[in-house]
């Protein structure tokens, strides 16, 4: 019965075709190519400011190599930190026009007996596949037009599976917006397929294809959260057993057309999706405008936030906020009243989106800006509360065990003013204010970092991330105490190259 009602409600909601009005093809049919070169005008922005060289295309993998240790691998630090991002943003004289586009490259930094061995490779998809043997781009992307694009008939077919990783059993699942994740070898880091979701289920092959955020919450049971925006403004929700098995799918009409949705948050009882004051406009110009580059602010627009009951998928309550954009929040946690707190790295717009296409063809713009750390109130009668911190916040993260429970402390980059990406990590005390602060300098530029703490000892453990030293042209892996943070790294491992920067990453604990 459950089975036949989801699948009549895909019908009736025409998310059975989800995959064809998918944001991620849209542009996939043919275009007149735009006049402007970015690959030109990147690599003449690249030759004066070497500040851009994280944004330059990776030509091939990177083979493993043992890293140069700085200080002293802790003993207790064992596993491998997987990160994610986009590495191949140009074939031929083509080059993506914004930074979400590239191909995903996954890197691995395995950590046993205080020696650390690295890897890098691109996740082999369909997509790269056949662009790899054409050597040159063959589909058009959200906002990169191609004169002549092949057609496209499903998401998979141009999943890049470029934004975060996360170990699901034996394996790793790489992460892309719009369609399926992927499923790579942790030792090996090569493509397997791309998963159908309860495919040896009651769901069989209905859920195939549809979208799977790169952002799914990890409960301490292991359970998988998480959730699928569709143009039509309907969200599909997805609780997941630890080994990636289906438990239960449920459709809600959010009735959201901005267009993006990066991330969400779960608490004990509920999931949290809060809907950003965005909009998206038509082109005007015979569909010559990206998809990205139509995403507009509407200060106007508060916030929403749908609270949906984990025990059945179900929506209870809504809550309006001010108008405001967040690509990431931190945690989310409810009293025994029902009163629910979260945070998150809060933009006044949505000019970061913007700035992310303009660094591809070389404009200093700063890509991260003026995100603040908010906090959020959510009372049971209906009202809420926000709290501004004078507090710059990007990638925030807590210790895993404490998902959706109450958490004291909050780990995100930070960075000043006039910098191109962050420069800082940042411990912030929730409970006290009180905030650690290490700042790398002006000649880093640093990625996002992660807790590793004993379960039950929040507080306690290490921060691990990675940072490009732009004067050598290399990439560390960095080990903090999160008890000091501000004292700097106790220890750093030296790659003899530097990676592209990327965007999400998990630990897994041998």
């Amino acid at each position: 019965m459950q089975r036949r009602e989801l699948l009549k409600g895909m019908g009736a909601l025409g998310l059975g075709s989800m995959l064809i009005n998918s944001p991620f093809q849209a542009m996939a049919t043919p275009t007149q190519n735009l006049v402007v070169n970015y690959k030109d005008l990147f690599n003449r922005a690249l030759a004066e400011n070497p500040d851009l060289i994280g944004f330059a295309n990776v030509e091939q993998n990177f083979a493993p190599q043992a890293l140069t240790i700085e200080g002293s691998i802790p003993s207790d630090l064992n596993g491998t930190f997987y990160r994610n991002g986009p590495g191949k943003h140009e074939r031929a004289e083509q080059r993506y026009q914004h930074l979400f586009e590239g191909d995903g490259m996954l890197q691995s930094f395995h950590i046993e007996n205080a020696k650390i061995h690295h890897q890098g490779k691109f996740i082999n998809t369909p997509k790269f596949q056949q662009e790899q043997q054409a050597q040159r781009f063959l589909y058009s992307a959200p906002d990169t037009k191609l004169n002549a694009p092949l057609p496209v008939s499903s998401a998979d077919m141009i999943n890049t599976a470029n934004t975060n990783v996360i170990p699901v059993g034996d394996d790793l699942w790489a992460l892309w917006e719009g369609g399926s994740a992927t499923r790579v070898n942790s030792q090996t880091l090569d493509y397997q397929q791309q998963i159908v979701l309860g495919e040896q289920s009651k769901y069989g092959t209905s859920l195939k294809g549809l979208p799977f955020s790169a952002h799914p919450k990890i409960a301490a049971n292991g359970d998988i959260w998480n959730f699928g925006l569709n143009p039509s403004g309907h969200i599909v929700l997805y609780h997941l057993s630890a080994n990636g098995q289906v438990k239960n799918v449920k459709i809600v009409d959010a009735k959201y057309r901005g267009g993006m949705l990066h991330d969400f948050l779960i608490t004990d009882k509920h999931l949290l999706l809060i809907l950003p004051s965005l909009t998206t406009s038509r082109s005007t110009s015979n569909n010559q405008q990206g998809f990205f580059s139509r995403i507009g602010f509407d200060k106007t627009l508060p916030m929403r936030v749908l609270v949906v009951s984990k025990s059945d998928l179900t929506m209870t309550k809504q809550y309006e906020l001010p108008a405001g954009f967040a690509f990431h929040y931190g945690n989310a946690w409810e009293e025994r009243d029902g009163t629910i707190h979260f945070d998150a790295s809060l933009y006044p717009s949505i000019d970061v989106l913007h700035n992310l296409s303009n660094v591809m063809q070389g404009k200093m713009s700063a890509a991260n800006v003026d995100a603040q750390m908010a906090m959020f109130t959510l009372k049971p009668n209906g009202s809420a509360s926000h709290s501004l911190l004078a507090i710059n916040s990007e990638f925030p993260r807590i210790c895993d065990y404490l998902v959706g429970s109450r958490n004291q402390y909050v780990y995100h980059l930070s960075s000043s003013n006039n910098s191109l990406w962050s420069d800082s990590v940042c411990s912030l005390n929730v409970d006290s204010g009180k905030q650690d602060k290490y700042d790398f300098g002006k000649d880093f530029l640093v990625e996002e970092h992660i807790s590793v703490c004993p379960k039950n000892k929040e507080g306690t453990g290490y921060l691990i991330g990675t940072a490009l030293h732009v004067p050598s042209k290399r990439t560390c892996l960095n080990i903090f105490k999160v008890e000091n943070i501000a004292d700097g790294p106790i220890a750093r491992a030296w790659l003899s190259h530097h990676l592209p920067l990327g965007f999400h990453g998990n630990f897994n604990a041998a």
